[in-house]
C-alpha cells in the first residue's frame, strides 16, 4: 500500500506555527523490561536520515519502511534506558507504523521493547533531534506498576522515574510540569498569541458608522478585554478539555486551517468592521483555537488520573499566558486609544500585517 505523505519540506516551523518538532514516547512494565513505541514526525526523520532519497518533495510510506534500519538505529543512538542502574537492551519486533496523520504532523511510530535484567528506577536518557533542531521536544508517559509518570524533555539530558513515588507526588510533578508546558505554548503558538492580539487591539474602541472611535472610558476598556478574554478562553477550555480526555476528535489537519483563516477574519474585522457580533465570533473561534491546544496532549497517556492532571496543569499554563499578554499590552493599548492615529493607523496597518501572516499560515496549511 503506497501512502502520500506531502511534506513542507521548506517551512516546517511557519507552516504549523507552533512548536513543529516533537517526539512522543511512551513505555509500560511488562515482565521482561519496557515496551512501548517512539514516534518521529517524518519531517524530522527527513532533516536527520533524508528519507526522500529521490528529493521531489514527496515521500512515499514504501520509501519509510525500506529505512527502518536506519530508523532503528537512530533510536537505538539517541534513546537508552537504564534500569536498577544496568542497561536496557532495545529489540525491535515489530514493523513501523504511521500515524495517518498530514503535512508537518505525519510520524513514524517506532515499536520497541527494552530488555532489563535489573528492577529498580528507571533513568532514560534522550538526545533526540536537539543537534539540528533546537526546538526539538520529547513528550513522554512511562506507565510503572499502575501509575503514570509524564513530562516534557526540551532539550537533551535524562528522565527519571522511580517506581516507588507515591501517586500524589506523581501527579503533583505532572501538573507542575505541564503548567509550565501550557505557559510555554501560548508563546510558541504564534497563532494563538496573534488572535488574541487582534481582540486586544479593539478592546478600547467602540464602532461607530462602521468605523472604530476610542472607547469613552477606561472601565468600558476594561469590560471590553475582559468580555473577549474570557469568551476565549471559556470557548477553548471547552474543546480542550473535551478533546483530551477523548470525547471530541477533529483531524488536526482541518484544525490547524481554520486557526489560520481565524486570524485573518479577526484581522480584517479589525480594519474594518463587518460582523455582526464580535463576541460570538470569538467563542466560536475559541471552540476551535481549543482543538489546537489539545493536539499538545494528544495521545501522551492512557491513563484517566494522570491525564487529569496533566489537562488541569496545562490549561492553567496556557490561561497565565494569555493573562500576562492581556496585562502587558492593555495599558498601552488604553494609553493610546485616545490618539486619532491609534484606530486610523496603528490598528489599521497592525491588522493588516497580522491579516497577511494569518493568509501565509492559511496557504501553508492547504
Amino acid at each position: 500500500m503506497r501512502i502520500l505523505l506531502l511534506i513542507f519540506l521548506l517551512f516546517p516551523a511557519i507552516s504549523s506555527a507552533h512548536q513543529s518538532s516533537t517526539a512522543l514516547l511512551t513505555l509500560k512494565e511488562v515482565d521482561e523490561g519496557l515496551r512501548g513505541s517512539l514516534q518521529w514526525q517524518l519531517i524530522d526523520l527527513e532533516q536527520s536520515l533524508g528519507l526522500d532519497r529521490n528529493r521531489n518533495g514527496e515521500l512515499l510510506w514504501g520509501e519509510v519502511k525500506a529505512m527502518t534500519p536506519e530508523i532503528q538505529a537512530l533510536l537505538a543512538r539517541h534513546l537508552v534506558v537504564r534500569q536498577g542502574g544496568g542497561v536496557c537492551e532495545p529489540r525491535f519486533k515489530a514493523p513501523l507504523r504511521f500515524n495517518k496523520a498530514r503535512g508537518a504532523m505525519a510520524s513514524a511510530i517506532i515499536p520497541v521493547t527494552f530488555l532489563c535484567e535489573r528492577d529498580g528506577d528507571i533513568t532514560l536518557t534522550y538526545s533526540g533531534m536537539f543537534s539540528q533542531l533546537p526546538e526539538h521536544r520529547l513528550l513522554w508517559n512511562i506507565s510503572l506498576t499502575e501509575q503514570d509518570h509524564q513530562g516534557v524533555l526540551d532539550e537533551p539530558g535524562r528522565i527519571m522515574v522511580s517506581a516507588d513515588l507515591s501517586q500524589s507526588a506523581a501527579s503533583q510533578e505532572t501538573f507542575v510540569e505541564f503548567f509550565k508546558q501550557g505557559l510555554i505554548h501560548i508563546f510558541l503558538g504564534p497563532d494563538h498569541v496573534a488572535f488574541l492580539l487582534t481582540l486586544l487591539l479593539v478592546s478600547v474602541l467602540v464602532t461607530r458608522d462602521q468605523r472604530w472611535v476610542p472607547a469613552a472610558t477606561v472601565s468600558g476598556c476594561i469590560k471590553a478585554a475582559l468580555v473577549y478574554v474570557t469568551t476565549f478562553t471559556v470557548a477553548h477550555s471547552l474543546t480542550l478539555s473535551a478533546s483530551a480526555l477523548g470525547w471530541l476528535a477533529l483531524p488536526i489537519y482541518a484544525v490547524e486551517l481554520v486557526i489560520a483563516g481565524s486570524v485573518v477574519i479577526a484581522a480584517l474585522h479589525n480594519i474594518r468592521p463587518y460582523l455582526p457580533s464580535s463576541v460570538m465570533m470569538v467563542f466560536l473561534f475559541g471552540l476551535i483555537h481549543g482543538f489546537g491546544f489539545a493536539s499538545v496532549l494528544s495521545e501522551l497517556t492512557a491513563g484517566e488520573g494522570s491525564i487529569l492532571w496533566a489537562l488541569f496543569g496545562f490549561n492553567l499554563g496556557v490561561e497565565a499566558g494569555q493573562i500576562a499578554i492581556t496585562l502587558v499590552v492593555m495599558p498601552l493599548f488604553i494609553a493610546l486609544r485616545q490618539f486619532r492615529w491609534y484606530a486610523q493607523l496603528f490598528v489599521r496597518y497592525l491588522s493588516v500585517a497580522i491579516a497577511a501572516l494569518g493568509s501565509y499560515w492559511v496557504l501553508s496549511r492547504i
